[in-house]
């Protein structure tokens, strides 16, 4: 009973105060540290873009509006326009010729005024992302001015081409120049401009004219001549030759845009020509070491047939074929007059630069009337004729180189000359040595040759002989033999 009477005594102690005290000095110290904080990011955010901001997907939290516009800036603001030509040099139009300008800065700015500093605060709470899409602006009309005053170039196209080195044909490849459609060139130029596109090949608009001619075009032509160029027709002159190669023969023909070849009959007309100018010894006077008189000079006469004529139309047609066939030919024999079997020829083995007769040859001197036969130089035969009679031309042996082309035997020689004396009468022997009629035969009649005879009593133009004489001209001198007859 004590106990509890002494607790009801007891006084109740007062409650303290600093429990509040100290929650109300925080809550003040919280609000004030906030409000700091509020001030202070206030402050930064002063003028920049709030924490969290993306513009484009880039990041310029806290970026001032000139950091934020250097971040956007396009590497072309202060350039120029760049227009590669094909030859390598540049046309530049400087941006700023045209008035050229973006309005990325406007935008930004539009930007950036949604941006408030008051309450920079949410930008913690979530991002803001922006997107924009900036667009230039420039003077179309001074763009197309400049565009047009600028040197485009004025080299002409060069086509391609097939020329003669010294180991045959090449193409030689077109060279592009200058040459364009400008309206096409302008249109892609424009458009390139527009889309922001700095940097352009002029080739790429399709404006450069091609040159009409390619070296695709010229590669079948190029090898037609070139199996040309390897080709040789090469002529037999019997002591020498004549090669028709190169150049030479490519100046005989012509191909066509087909690459037909075509022989130029004129060009191969005047190459034949040549070939008879050089070659040709028939209708010329020729040198001669006469058994009696030593060096002289043998008149051409008419009646005298020896030497090579070519008969320059067949020779030329030949030439024409073999050049159109388009095939190296070798050992080609010249097409030689030819008229009732006899050969306007020669003797193969006696040709030379500078002689056609040889040292196997009869030999006549009609002033002298004897005759001899030379074999290989050596004298074989010898005898005295009688040949025409001087008193008319008609009668008279003329001098000249003849040739021996036909024989024969018990040949009856009827004939009427130009004076009108006719002969009707047959000789064992028949050497004939012209196409006039003109024979080296056996006179039975004659009891006499040699001397003066010839004079009052000669032949119609024949070569009258002794029986053994012409005997031995048909037995032992081969056709074609040449027969030198002359007057001293």
């Amino acid at each position: 009973m004590a106990a509890n009477i002494k607790g009801k005594n007891r006084k109740r102690k007062k409650k303290s105060n600093v429990p509040l005290i100290v929650t109300s000095a925080v809550f003040l110290a919280l609000v004030a540290g906030i409000g700091v904080a509020y001030l202070v990011g206030r402050s930064h955010y002063q003028g920049k873009f709030l924490p969290n901001t993306y513009i484009n997907n880039k990041n310029v939290s806290g970026m001032s509006l000139e950091e934020v516009e250097k971040q956007f800036l396009h590497s072309d603001d202060s350039g120029s326009f760049v227009v590669h030509k094909h030859d390598g040099t540049d046309v530049t139009v400087p941006l700023a010729d045209v008035d050229y300008k973006y309005d990325t800065k406007e935008q930004l700015e539009a930007l950036f005024k949604k941006q408030d500093a008051n309450a920079w605060f949410t930008g913690y709470l979530g991002s803001a992302d922006y997107t924009f899409s900036d667009t230039s602006s420039y003077d179309k009309e001074k763009l197309k001015a400049l565009l047009a005053a600028a040197d485009w170039g004025s080299a002409k196209n060069q086509n391609a081409k097939i020329e003669l080195g010294k180991d045959g044909y090449t193409v030689t490849e077109a060279v592009q120049g200058d040459e364009m459609d400008y309206s096409k060139l302008e249109s892609y130029l424009m458009t390139q401009f527009a889309v922001g596109n700095f940097e352009v090949s002029a080739a790429d608009s399709g404006c450069y004219i091609a040159p009409e001619i390619t070296a695709a075009d010229l590669e079948e032509q190029c090898e037609k001549l070139n199996s040309i160029w390897n080709m040789s027709i090469t002529y037999d002159f019997d002591y020498t030759t004549e090669k028709l190669t190169g150049e030479k023969l490519q100046s005989l023909i012509t191909v066509d845009e087909d690459n037909n070849i075509t022989a130029d009959r004129d060009a191969c007309m005047k190459y034949v020509e040549g070939l008879s100018k050089k070659y040709d010894t028939y209708g010329k006077d020729r040198k001669f070491k006469a058994t009696i008189q030593g060096d002289i000079t043998v008149e051409h006469s008419e009646d005298a047939v020896y030497g090579w004529w070519i008969y320059q139309d067949a020779t030329c047609d030949e030439l024409v074929e073999m050049l159109e066939k388009g095939e190296s030919v070798e050992g080609v024999k010249p097409v030689y007059y030819n008229k009732w079997g006899f050969e306007y020829t020669g003797v193969p083995e006696a040709r030379s630069a500078k002689d056609d007769i040889g040292d196997t040859y009869m030999e006549v001197d009609l002033t002298n009337q004897q005759f001899w036969y030379y074999k290989k130089g050596e004298l074989q035969y010898e005898c005295y004729i009688v040949s025409g009679q001087t008193t008319s031309i008609a009668r008279t042996t003329l001098e000249g180189v003849y040739k021996l082309w036909d024989k024969q035997l018990n040949y009856r020689m009827k004939a009427t000359n130009a004076d009108g004396d006719s002969w009707d009468t047959t000789c064992n022997y028949w050497n004939n040595v012209s196409l006039c009629g003109i024979g080296m035969h056996d006179s039975a009649w004659r009891y006499v040759f040699g001397g003066n005879i010839y004079q009052w009593n000669g032949s119609h133009g024949c070569i009258n002989m002794p029986v053994d004489a012409a005997k031995y001209i048909y037995d032992n001198v081969p056709l074609g033999t040449p027969v030198v007859m002359y007057y001293n």
